[in-house]
This record gives C-alpha cells, structure tokens and sequence, in this order.
C-alpha cells in the first residue's frame, strides 16, 4: 500500500468514527434526545429495560467509533505537516490530545454498555451508573477543545507557499473550540441550556463536532487530490 493510500485509509476514519458512533447512539440506543438528567432512578430503570440488547449493540458500535478517531488525528498532523514540514510541535501536540481524547470517546460508551448489561439492577444504583456515563459522553472537552485551537494556530499561522489547509479552515476549528466549552458546565446543571440535554452543552457542540468532521474529512481528500493532480500534470510535462 502506497503512502498516499494508507492517509487516505486514516482520513476515512474520521466519517467511520462519527458515523458508528451517530447510528450507534441515535438509532440503536435511542438516545437522541438524551434522557433528561431529572429523571428518576425508575424512569431510567424502564429506559435501559426497554430493549437493552440494541442498546448493548450500539454502546459496541460507539466504541469502535470512537476509537476510529486515534487515526484520523493522525491523519490531521500529517496532513498539517504536509505544507511546512518543518513544523513538527503543534501537529504532533495536536495528535497527542487527540489520541487522549480516544480515551474519554471510548471509555464513557463501556460504562453505559455496562449499564445495558444489567439493566434490572436497583434503580439507585443504575442511575449512578447513567449519570456517570452521560457526564463522561458530554463533559469531557477539555483535550478536544486544545485540539482544535493547536490546529487552528497551526493553520491561521502557515506562511509556507503552499499551506495544506485554507485560513477559513483554522477559523473554523477555533469557533468549534469555543462552542465546546459550554459542556464543561453539565455537572453543574440539571436543567436549562447547560444541562446535557441542553442547546448550549449539547446541541449545539455535538452539531458542531458533525460538522468538524466533514470539514477536516473534505480538505484533507482536497489536499490529496490536488497534490496527486499535480502530479500527474508533472509527469506528463516530463514526458
């Protein structure tokens, strides 16, 4: 497999990741609105007994998500690098968040299969167990957040003649940044816009979080494909 094939592999990571993890979530565990964090321990008692097994299966299928993002910040630091290579600190500062960031992406999803695998248990303890879970799926931004700012200062400060990514691109990183930060707030709040149900600490971040992935997916095919045209183009000038 040639270079250019195996980045291309890491790329399609990214629209892997976000996408067992949307079907995962939405469709098989039904989670889309959330629960609401009011909920009592028997309201969710009936929510995790109502077919736990697709909720088992979804929880599966969102950790195979979410470990799917590891490579695909791999492919971002090669793909940064790509167009000023001797910038090597804030790709692989990115990578390395971005690869803990794996950690919270795939643990909160084992903690709520455990929750669909005994859903009969005493509801104060399964709601124990719920809170933990949700708080882990929306709280943790904080290694996201650098993330995108560590790209983003990477981009909107590339001053080589051939920058890998459009300015735009750094501005939208950082804008998907600041619109995290609200979810750091969910312990705080069961109810209102900075709840885990709310517009401001989930709507809005997980709408922004799609569409980072679509972004970064899209310009770095972009990047590819304009360097294997150019390419062509000089091999064909040699000829």
């Amino acid at each position: 497999m040639t270079e250019t094939r195996s980045i291309k592999l890491l790329i399609w990571c990214g629209p892997a990741s976000i996408g067992l993890v949307l079907i995962g979530w939405m469709v098989c565990a039904g989670f889309l609105p959330p629960p609401t964090p009011t909920a009592t321990g028997a309201s969710l008692n009936a929510i995790w007994n109502d077919h736990p097994e697709l909720k088992r299966l979804g929880m599966v299928l969102c950790i195979w998500g979410g470990c799917l993002y590891a490579p695909f910040t791999v492919a971002i630091a090669i793909m940064l690098r790509r167009g000023d290579p001797e910038r090597l600190a804030l790709p692989l500062a990115q990578a390395a968040l971005g690869i803990f960031g794996t950690v919270f992406f795939t643990l909160n999803f084992l903690v709520l299969s455990s929750v669909a695998f005994r859903p009969e248990q005493a509801p104060e303890d399964l709601q124990a167990m719920h809170d933990l879970g949700f708080i882990m799926t929306f709280s943790p931004v904080a290694p996201f957040t650098l993330q995108y700012v560590l790209i983003a200062l990477f981009i909107v400060s590339d001053e080589s003649p051939n920058p890998s990514f459009p300015r735009w691109v750094g501005y939208a990183n950082l804008w998907v940044a600041v619109l995290f930060v609200p979810a750091c707030a969910i312990p705080f709040f069961k109810t209102g816009v900075m709840a885990w149900n709310g517009l401001l600490a989930f709507w809005i971040p997980v709408g922004v979080f799609v569409i980072w992935f679509v972004i970064m997916a899209i310009m770095m095919r972009k990047r590819l494909a304009d360097e294997e045209s150019a390419v062509r183009i000089s091999t064909a000038d040699s000829v």
